[in-house]
């Protein structure tokens, strides 16, 4: 089924492939405030927030924050914010964060759309676990009903594509989301599962958009858009640095090697700041270019042109890539 250039979840319209710049309190440098401000005076066109951090802002923290979303989201930014059970797990307060608290937050601060509460520890039984999901899903969604939510589906590897189609067909929902990690040990196995989802999502004679949270990597984006993947988010645009001309990431540390293949290495800012507008500076290239080869059929030669070769060939062999 043809992926749309242009794809609304519900009334808010994103360009596909997309990536999501994720702000967290986990593994970064930086208060999840000072990552909104960041990304607000770059005029970033699109970002993800947790509602846990959100709600653990201390409180000068959180107005400024609730000011700088609001701002964002009338300006044209697309806000995703996620259920914080990412962060929580983390904190080690899995057994404090609640839908409610939740909830709370949604209805609170702006946002363009949500993920759903995730239950990440899903019953066994397959109509018990698409039962739950669904409540979920209901609940979330009566909390801000102008707020489109995107559920998002855990569970084992093989039980994947059907939880997906049978979700979609139980609850009309345009876009869903699934964690990287939940699709296997490694790229390849992930890919091949990737395209099984949007086989299963495809059988529902509409086309779905698939997100995978916690996918940051420049190659792993393109891959798995190659596979049918459509949307992205991660943390690897304020934990590492990119080096633009070999679209690796490296430690965050070693920024000064790269600095020099942007104009922010002229800027009188901080390194931690130089080296943060250094790297979405790349994302933005790196996915208008990745969009712009998708529509125009010609994605093969974009992972061509922009993987090692080594890669290109592994994923040739072992995904089934033919080139254009």
């Amino acid at each position: 089924m043809l992926r749309p250039e242009y794809f609304h979840i519900g009334s808010t319209p994103i360009r596909l492939p997309v990536f999501f710049p994720s702000v967290s309190s986990v593994k970064t440098n930086l208060s999840p405030a000072e990552y909104v401000s960041v990304l607000c005076s770059l005029s970033k066109k699109q970002f993800l927030v947790s509602a846990y951090d959100l709600q653990n802002c201390k409180p000068d923290e959180q107005s400024e924050v609730y000011t700088k979303l609001a701002e964002a989201k009338a300006n044209g930014a697309k806000v995703l914010m996620d259920s914080g059970n990412y962060e929580s797990f983390w904190h080690r307060e899995s057994d404090k964060w609640k839908p409610a608290d939740f909830h709370k937050v949604l209805s609170t601060f702006e946002c363009s759309f949500a993920f759903g509460f995730d239950e990440q520890i899903p019953p066994e039984n397959r109509d018990d676990h698409l039962r739950t999901m669904h409540a979920r899903y209901e609940k979330d969604q009566s909390i801000k009903d102008q707020i489109c939510i995107i559920p998002i589906v855990h569970g084992k590897p093989e039980n994947l594509p059907g939880l997906c189609s049978r979700l979609v067909e139980i609850t009309s929902v345009d876009f869903l989301a699934v964690p990287e990690r939940c699709l296997g040990d490694g790229i390849i196995a992930r890919s091949l599962l990737v395209s099984a989802i949007r086989d299963a999502l495809n059988t529902t004679g509409r086309y779905i958009g698939l997100h995978l949270l916690g996918t940051g990597n420049p190659i792993s984006i393109a891959t798995y858009t190659r596979m049918g993947a459509d949307s992205f988010d991660g943390l690897e645009w304020c934990q590492t640095c990119v080096d633009h001309e070999t679209n690796f990431l490296f430690h965050f540390t070693q920024a000064d090697f790269f600095m020099n293949q942007t104009d922010w290495v002229n800027m009188e800012i901080p390194f931690l700041a130089k080296t943060l507008a250094h790297n979405l500076e790349f994302y933005d290239k790196w996915m208008d270019e990745l969009a712009a080869s998708v529509h125009s059929n010609r994605l093969d030669e974009f992972c061509r042109n922009n993987f090692p070769n080594k890669i290109y060939e592994i994923c040739k062999e072992k995904l089934g890539w033919l080139d254009d």
